[in-house]
């Protein structure tokens, strides 16, 4: 294996993934990539390698590992792996992407700061601008926000203003359509940690729409936790988000946001149905960050997770993403949130009241890209799908 990584038993495919799945490669990694496909890079099966990378979202990140760092050419200027030109478009595109969203969600901030909304940027915004230091990287989606229940009215008319409507894209990708009643409804009383999202056709040929997701608590009705938004924006930071100033989570509920919703992710039925449970990009996120927390963030973090009682949700994307990237997320750490209840590693289903325990090991499920249609039940949430 040339990954460094406690997964076992990858293929070859798999396992050129993970070691092209950091943030930086170092010059010995850089040479294990670049031997290995000097002597394998004939045999591998390229379609199974992008399909894993586009299923991960990585593929823009792999892309720039592969060309920057020249790693698809031996010395004497041979190709060493086929389709080039899809990992340069495939960085060079994110990076337009990410601009393009930069500018639109540029202007929401500015609204929402001028009518004087409260309100802290979440998950990919603070990823993609804070966490990765090239906008070519890491593909960046919704723009994420933490408010209050009561600055509802105020964002609804600041992003309406804008354009944005609550719903779903037409097909022609013109117009957005009206959730149907039932959908609204569901959402209302089941879903109240967060609202139906607001879109807003983009018409480009790099972003197809715009999302907002604004939220109103970390943690979903059913798990029977709950944090006052008011106190997450009291503790929040100050930060710069598409160059304009607004506020992020402080970093200790960063994580605890990051460990919550990768927990809920990669357990829920709705997110397994989408093959958007379990990606390289969720771990390497959660790896980066937990790279810069300080020993007293650390302690800092202990102590939060007890008061807000998600020692479940923190061990469970700690362990996992420690079998991923055991350099980055140390095993002190993780044993430091352990619940003692290894059974909670398996279990999926529990937030939709149908918990079930999977029969294969993570590593396994981690690169079946059709692990949905082992499932034996369905999600009954009906909803954004595809913005989720």
């Amino acid at each position: 294996m040339i990954a460094r990584t406690a997964l076992r038993g990858l293929t070859p495919e798999a396992d050129l993934l993970v070691a092209l799945s950091r943030a930086r490669l170092s010059a010995a990694e850089q040479d294990r990539v670049h031997d290995f496909l000097a002597e394998r890079g004939r045999s591998l099966d390229w379609g199974r390698f992008l399909e894993l990378a586009c299923a991960h979202g990585v593929l823009p990140l792999v892309g720039r590992n592969l060309v920057t760092q020249r790693l698809v050419h031996s010395a004497e200027g041979r190709t060493l792996a086929p389709y080039r030109w899809i990992y340069a478009y495939a960085y060079e595109g994110n990076r337009r992407r990410n601009l393009a969203l930069r500018d639109e969600y540029g202007k929401v901030l500015r609204g929402l700061n001028a009518a004087g909304v409260d309100y802290a940027v979440r998950k990919g915004p603070v990823l993609t601008e804070g966490v990765y230091p090239d906008p070519g990287v890491r593909r960046m989606g919704d723009l994420d926000v933490l408010l209050a229940p009561e600055s509802l009215p105020r964002f609804v008319s600041v992003v309406g203003d804008l354009g944005y409507e609550q719903g779903h894209l037409s097909r022609n990708a013109e117009t957005v359509v009206p959730f149907d009643r039932r959908t609204q409804l569901v959402w209302k009383v089941n879903l109240t940690n967060s609202t139906l999202p607001f879109l807003k056709p983009a018409q480009r040929d790099d972003v197809e729409v715009f999302v907002l997701d604004p939220c109103f608590n970390l943690f979903q009705p059913r798990s029977g936790r709950s944090v006052d938004p008011a106190e997450l924006l009291a503790r929040s930071a100050p930060a710069t988000h598409f160059g304009e100033p607004s506020r992020m989570l402080h970093r200790v509920d960063q994580v605890v946001d990051m460990c919550v919703q990768l927990h809920v992710e990669a357990t829920t039925l709705m997110y397994i149905e989408l093959g958007k449970d379990l990606t390289l990009l969720k771990f390497l996120d959660l790896a980066e960050v937990i790279r810069q927390l300080t020993q007293a963030e650390v302690d800092e973090l202990a102590a939060r997770v007890r008061e807000l009682d998600c020692a479940d949700s923190v061990h469970y994307a700690l362990h996992h993403a420690a079998h991923v990237y055991p350099d980055d997320v140390d095993a002190g750490l993780v044993a430091r949130f352990d619940t003692g209840d290894p059974a909670l590693l398996d279990l999926y289903g529990v937030l939709d009241d149908q918990p079930r325990r999977w029969d294969r090991d993570f590593g396994e499920r981690l690169f079946d890209t059709r692990r949905w249609a082992s499932l034996t039940t369905h999600s009954t949430v009906p909803g954004p799908r595809a913005v989720v």
